[in-house]
């Protein structure tokens, strides 16, 4: 009895963290896969093509809408540490119309922000992700264990 009044304490330290303190969880920014900034040049790399991928697209697409400057804010993916696999990767779009008002000067602005999410299958891994996102056509490539692309995500979310 006494061992077990003992582990108790113990137990419910390891299970609850102190306010304010962050415990370690299984997934990890794809920047920081396999280790802290171990994936940093590859996707920065990533997230430059394909914003310069959708800058080239744009004008024919989605930047025909309500909005006539659409950008792309931010690209960041999650990753399950000890399987290897992307959980889930997201899209921050923006975009904003600007006039002046020619009785007021006032400038009016009109804007919108999107959250788009990647159409990933379950236990891609983060290598198959990668290669699945060289070369040309970046956004029309189909991602591993779909027949979805970048393009077909951003289509449903914008």
């Amino acid at each position: 009895m006494r061992t077990r009044l003992f582990l108790l304490p113990a137990l419910v330290l390891a299970t609850c963290a102190p306010p304010g303190v962050a415990r370690a969880g299984d997934y990890v920014d794809l920047v920081d896969f396999p280790a802290q900034e171990a994936n940093w040049d590859r996707f920065y790399a990533l997230e430059g093509r394909l914003m310069q991928a959708f800058d080239a697209v744009c004008a024919d697409t989605f930047c025909e809408g309500a909005y006539s400057d659409y950008r792309v804010l931010q690209f960041r993916c999650s990753v399950h540490a000890g399987r290897g696999h992307v959980q889930a990767c997201v899209w921050v779009l923006a975009a904003s119309n600007l006039a002046v008002d020619p009785v007021s000067g006032r400038v009016d602005v009109d804007n919108g922000r999107w959250t788009c999410r990647v159409p990933l299958a379950p236990g891609t891994s983060v290598e198959a992700f990668h290669a699945a996102l060289q070369g040309p056509e970046v956004l029309r490539r189909r991602l591993p264990g779909t027949d979805r692309s970048l393009y077909d995500g951003l289509m449903d979310c914008l």
